[in-house]
């Protein structure tokens, strides 16, 4: 499997670019992230705007789950509290495991 090279292994970028944005680009980071982790992207996209948000809250606990295991660790429990920067987490994650050293 070929990993995607995602460009905002810069965590500023993506913070910047989820901020400036107002959150739209949750949505292309999300389709990106989803196939890394053999995710449907459409799907994910559809029930995060067809429940106004409430899966977004599910998905990234899994994302970050999913993240933490491809790097040998356990979530852990409090890990729950950072939801609102779970894009950041799961970010740091991809690119300590693909990106080592940058």
């Amino acid at each position: 499997m070929k990993i995607e090279y995602i460009p905002e292994n810069n965590l500023v970028v993506l913070f910047l670019l989820l901020i400036l944005t107002c959150g739209m680009y949750y949505f292309w980071w999300l389709a990106r992230v989803s196939k890394v982790f053999n995710d449907n992207p459409i799907s994910n996209i559809l029930l995060v705007i067809l429940t106004v948000g409430l899966w977004s809250l599910y998905i990234n606990v899994k994302l970050i789950q999913k993240s933490e295991e491809l790097n040998g660790r356990d979530m852990k429990w409090y890990m729950v509290f950072f939801l609102l920067i779970a894009p950041l987490i799961v970010q740091h994650n991809i690119n300590e495991k693909f990106f080592p050293g940058r």
